[in-house]
């Protein structure tokens, strides 16, 4: 059994891999759905086999018996992996006739100059800083509330901020930086861009470290990293394969980070891997034995949009499937015996929630679907920098990363940052307007 599921996640990664390129052909740039294929390849395919092989040779990780024990299981969720992918490729593709209505809206909003791209861009700037200091403002202003972020971020401690709402606006200086990169990248470098840049960065990293999350510094790079090589016309084969080697060196830097800082570190750097890796299939076959969870008939995906909300909203309304994966695997939610942290909910395992394997493969047309959308959204973008830093943004934290962490809490996360971008814009249009109306 261990070599056949072994061979099988081999070719799962071959086919991805062979998608991922097929689907870059011919284009300027790598597709979103190419990196969704490549991320699937990576964890679902070569991911798979390392974390097998070491539950079966002892390995101790959270959920490793549960991986040995359900070996009758192995072949089901290969197939599973395949429905998943060639879902994303159908949604992906299926999607096509209202592309152009997606381009119109997209064109209409991004119509700009440099002068009020980077009017936006301060605008994002100051706004983010004047709501995150509202927000500190609880724990008694902008240092203060480090020594808090990461007890916060667990669940064990908690402190009423009327101001909690504002937490998520930390993403405009994330997105104002991105837009100061992108105007200087295509050639208007006066002080004001320069200035602003750098205090946004520096506020973004602030913003970051206060999140407490490993991977957020790293992954704010590697969209500038990506925008950058988009910038430079490599054929988008070669970056789709550059992609795959630049994932394994994140990886690895992710491991030296979480070591440094004493945050869930391994001894070793394959014992970190299986250690971070092995969620979705640890979720895949807890929810198979359990059983309870496995048909929500997609109500996760229908709310979905609620998590756009202030989260005192919507308490008790609906229950987050990455609540019930951790009660599921850990055997209580987060917050409650001990536990700190809850556990993602991968694209695969929330499907299967939905009902049951036919679930795997409607939800991923359903995300193959969206980044169609948000591929043709930006894509549109006439600055060349500007197009290329948002679609580096959404190829690294939607298309390659919601493919692991894509329980609807999450991918609200990721998407938030653009909806703030839009209504940024449409808040300067609608400015600009009012005071052209009010001068005639």
């Amino acid at each position: 059994m261990i070599v056949i599921t072994s061979v099988a996640g081999i070719l799962i990664f071959f086919v991805s891999l062979a998608l991922a390129v097929m689907c870059a052909q011919r284009k300027e740039y790598p597709p979103l759905v190419s990196w969704s294929l490549l991320a699937t390849g990576l964890v679902y395919g070569l991911g798979w086999v390392t974390v097998v092989h070491a539950a079966i040779s002892g390995t101790d990780f959270l959920g490793a018996e549960r991986i040995t024990s359900d070996k009758d299981y192995w072949v089901l969720y290969n197939l599973s992996v395949l429905f998943s992918i060639f879902g994303i490729f159908l949604g992906w593709n299926i999607l096509r006739p209202v592309a152009s209505l997606t381009a119109r809206i997209s064109s209409r909003v991004f119509f700009l100059s440099y002068k009020e791209l980077v009017f936006i861009a301060w605008f994002m700037l100051i706004t983010a800083f004047v709501l995150r200091y509202l927000y500190v403002s609880a724990f008694g202003g902008f240092f203060s509330y480090l020594e808090y972020s990461r007890a916060i971020r667990s669940g064990i401690f908690e402190i009423n901020n009327p101001w909690s709402f504002l937490q998520p606006f930390g993403h405009l200086t994330l997105f104002s930086s991105y837009i100061f990169w992108a105007v200087r990248r295509d050639g208007n470098k006066t002080f004001f861009n320069f200035a602003g840049f750098w205090l946004a960065f520096l506020f973004s990293v602030y913003v970051l470290y206060s999140w407490s999350g490993r991977a957020g510094f790293v992954i704010y790079l590697c969209v500038f990293l990506l925008a950058f090589i988009y910038l430079k016309h490599f054929s988008a084969k070669t970056v789709v394969i550059g992609g795959m080697v630049g994932s394994l060196a994140t990886l690895y830097l992710l491991y030296i980070i979480s070591n440094v800082f004493e945050i869930k570190g391994a001894d070793n750097f394959s014992y970190y891997v299986v250690k971070e890796i092995s969620f979705p299939f640890v979720g895949f076959f807890s929810q198979l034995e359990r059983g309870d969870y496995l048909y929500r008939g997609f109500t996760d995906l229908l709310y979905s949009p609620l998590y756009l909300l202030p989260s005192s909203w919507t308490t008790g309304l609906m229950e987050g499937v990455e609540q019930i994966n951790t009660l599921v695997i850990s055997g209580a939610k987060k917050g409650d015996y001990g536990v700190t942290g809850t556990i993602p909910v991968d694209l695969i395992t929330l499907g299967l929630m939905q009902i049951h394997v036919p679930g795997v493969f409607i939800t991923s047309i359903v995300f193959g679907g969206f980044i169609k959308l948000l591929q043709v959204f930006f894509s549109t973008i006439e600055s060349d920098s500007l197009r290329c830093v948002f679609l580096a943004y959404a190829a690294v934290k939607i298309s390659f990363i919601s493919i692991f962490y894509a329980n609807p809490s999450n991918f609200v996360a990721s998407v938030f940052p653009i909806l703030l971008l839009i209504l940024s814009i449409l808040f300067y249009k609608s400015l600009m307007l009012v005071l052209r109306q009010g001068i005639r």
